[in-house]
């Protein structure tokens, strides 16, 4: 990592490294991330969950550190209902791709909250494994 990178794409890149070290396909089961070398990242997670029936992903995690930035509790509600009402088209066609090609999609941005001042944010999306199963998304997500 070159000197001139953000706090938060050096702890991505400390994140996807013990990923790789740990799933032979990059594809992160959730049991293993539950071990103890992801415990001191889980507050930089998201959990999306695919909900077919009612076409839209419920935030099954919600980080605390995210919580923190947002201001706001996400975890339990669909992304329909929750802060993310205006991307949901968007939201809901990444993630479909991210589990339906099996991929890692880097992105970044800000959040300009009047109460709560101005962040950068940066994230990795990939696919999230479950009993065998690929059907959520993991988000690792940090600020500056």
């Amino acid at each position: 990592m070159t000197g001139n990178q953000t706090v938060g794409s050096k702890l991505i890149g400390t994140f996807l490294g013990l990923v790789d070290l740990t799933c032979e396909d990059g594809i992160p089961d959730f049991h293993t991330i539950q071990s103890l070398p992801f415990v001191h990242l889980w507050p930089n997670m998201i959990i999306y969950r695919h909900e077919p029936v009612v076409h839209d992903f419920r935030v099954v995690l919600f980080g605390t550190e995210i919580v923190h930035s947002y201001g706001e509790d996400w975890t339990g509600q669909l992304i329909s209902q929750s802060g993310f009402e205006k991307e949901f088209d968007v939201i809901y066609g990444v993630n479909m791709d991210i589990i339906e090609k099996r991929i890692r999609i880097h992105d970044r941005g800000t959040i300009d909250n009047p109460e709560r001042g101005y962040k950068r944010w940066y994230e990795v999306k990939m696919p999230l494994r479950r009993n065998g199963e690929i059907a959520e998304v993991l988000v690792f997500m940090c600020f500056d």
